[in-house]
């Protein structure tokens, strides 16, 4: 299932990367997502965040009461106007579901951005694939859109 999600930030290209690469932020934005655990670990390449989310009902049946997610975000050095190209990932323990996006984050003017993202979404269970994707998409749109939320909160904080 092909992916196609947008961010706008009110912080420059710098100002975002540097916040993926914050702990307290990742911190945060597991928080929020209501993880029932989670750690943070920022290498020298990504950032990674693994955590446990409450399993929706409608696929608690192939996933349990709850979903272990790994999620890996890495942005590159800036090219001459200032654009960073990135990738994120999502795998989730014990199923085959992944999400592979490149990213492109661009200046949108002096003090704002935006992020664009385009990938697919996989899921490779025998004749209910397409199925567990269409309920699935929705968790990783809110995924999503809950990143851009804490990343405006925590840039609006100057």
């Amino acid at each position: 299932m092909q992916l196609n999600y947008k961010h706008e930030f009110n912080g420059s290209p710098d100002q975002v990367a540097a916040l993926f690469r914050n702990e307290a932020f990742i911190d945060d934005v597991a928080k929020h997502a209501n993880a029932i655990e989670h750690t943070v670990t920022i290498a020298d390449d990504a950032t990674h965040l693994d955590l446990t989310l409450p399993a929706p009902e409608s696929i608690s049946k192939f996933f349990g009461k709850g979903i272990r997610i790994k999620q890996s975000f890495a942005w590159g050095d800036p090219d001459d106007e200032g654009v960073r190209k990135g990738n994120f990932t999502v795998d989730i323990a014990g199923a085959p579901v992944t999400v592979e996006a490149d990213a492109t984050l661009s200046p949108t003017g002096p003090s704002s951005s935006e992020a664009v993202y385009v990938g697919e979404l996989t899921v490779k269970i025998p004749l209910v694939g397409k199925k567990v994707e269409a309920q699935v998409e929705p968790m990783i749109a809110r995924a999503f859109a809950g990143i851009e939320r804490r990343a405006q909160d925590w840039l609006s904080r100057g």
